[in-house]
């Protein structure tokens, strides 16, 4: 098996497999499915640096004790749209599921619901919470913050996490609008458990070394820039403010990290929000009326070498409809990670298709 190799599982297979090792880490049983659920749905979406990848720091966190195993996650509402939510240390996916769920049910009662959590830890990818919600009639948002990898914009030392930003559209299609992405260039998973796991090399504006100088090799990566300069900066900004602070929770310069000190919490925040269209227009007419900018949108002239114009997340849910059917992709050298943490446990790897 080489560096390049990419197997493919069936989803139910892989999620079973994250979740036997969760649990033998220790996670008790609803929260393991949570967190398989959610880590798998990333590689069918082709987000590998947000899938299976992240089992094994998830593990060692749960063996030293940094993540709570068996979390008491307390949802607080302190008016008809307000939503306060502790995370008891717990992953972060078991938070932001039950946060979003409430807050589609609020909602719908209110129009408008607003939602953050504390004490949390690593919450996957951000779109998985606002897809629920536009599964459900809703426009969702969700940001997290992260540890600080981010220099500010015209600074050179590391002070704002990678903080995305996930917003989710209902549509006519098979899938919902979604944006979600990191307020830096690139997120740091890309670079970390990506490229450097195909030893591969990277653009020289992902970031910069211990010097502060530009670098091509993702080992020597250790912070990233911001998106689009300063306005990726302003970005980061405001998703620490409205995930660190209105929360309560840590600010990134503060949050602990997913690779090292595992016996420590990365104690983060979250910030959720679910709109109701219904409230706001029939949902019918809405959607058609999505539809219609879809359409205009699509049918803008392209530039040479471009065969169409694509919807924020097209692409993702494109694979994710594609990887239903074919398989869930995991790196070679990501299977043979978690295949040797399942050996020490003593649970059998999942076999591949194919």
């Amino acid at each position: 098996m080489t560096r390049a190799d990419t197997l493919r599982f069936e989803p139910e297979v892989l999620e079973q497999f994250a979740e036997n090792l969760l649990g033998a880490a220790g996670l008790t049983a609803p929260h393991c499915e949570t967190v398989a659920k959610a880590l798998v749905r990333a590689d069918l979406r082709g987000v590998d640096s947000h899938g299976v990848a992240r089992l094994e720091p998830y593990v060692e966190h749960l063996e030293a004790g940094g993540y709570n195993p068996d979390p008491e996650i307390t949802l607080d509402q302190r008016g008809p749209s307000a939503l306060v939510v502790d995370a008891d240390h717990g992953p972060g996916q078991s938070a932001g599921t039950e946060t979003m769920r409430r807050l589609i049910e609020m909602a719908a009662e209110t129009g408008v619901a607003v939602g953050v959590v504390r004490h949390s830890n690593h919450f996957g990818t951000a779109a998985y919470y606002t897809e629920m919600a536009a599964e459900h009639g809703c426009i969702g948002f969700a940001m997290t913050n992260v540890p600080a990898q981010v220099i500010p914009f015209g600074g050179k030392q590391p002070y704002l996490g990678t903080n995305p930003i996930s917003v989710s559209v209902p549509s006519p299609l098979e899938y919902p609008i979604t944006l979600d992405m990191a307020t830096s260039v690139v997120a740091m998973g890309k670079i970390d458990h990506v490229a450097a796991e195909k030893g591969e090399s990277v653009p020289e504006e992902w970031g910069v070394d211990a010097e502060g100088n530009p670098t091509t090799d993702p080992n020597q990566i250790t912070a990233l820039r911001p998106l689009g300069g300063p306005k990726g900066y302003c970005l980061g900004v405001i998703v620490d403010l409205l995930s660190g602070v209105l929360s309560g929770a840590n600010i990134s310069a503060d949050v602990g990290s997913l690779y090292d000190e595992y016996d420590q919490s990365m104690d983060l925040g979250h910030f959720y929000l679910a709109i109701d269209v219904a409230r706001f227009r029939e949902l019918d007419a809405f959607l058609k009326h999505v539809g219609r900018f879809i359409e205009g949108l699509k049918a803008v002239e392209t530039e040479d070498g471009v065969e169409e114009v694509m919807l924020p997340g097209e692409i993702e849910s494109k694979a994710l409809i594609a990887n239903r059917e074919r398989g869930v992709p995991v790196n070679g050298s990501v299977f043979e990670k978690l295949t040797a943490i399942g050996a020490e446990y003593g649970i059998e790897a999942p076999s591949t298709l194919g």
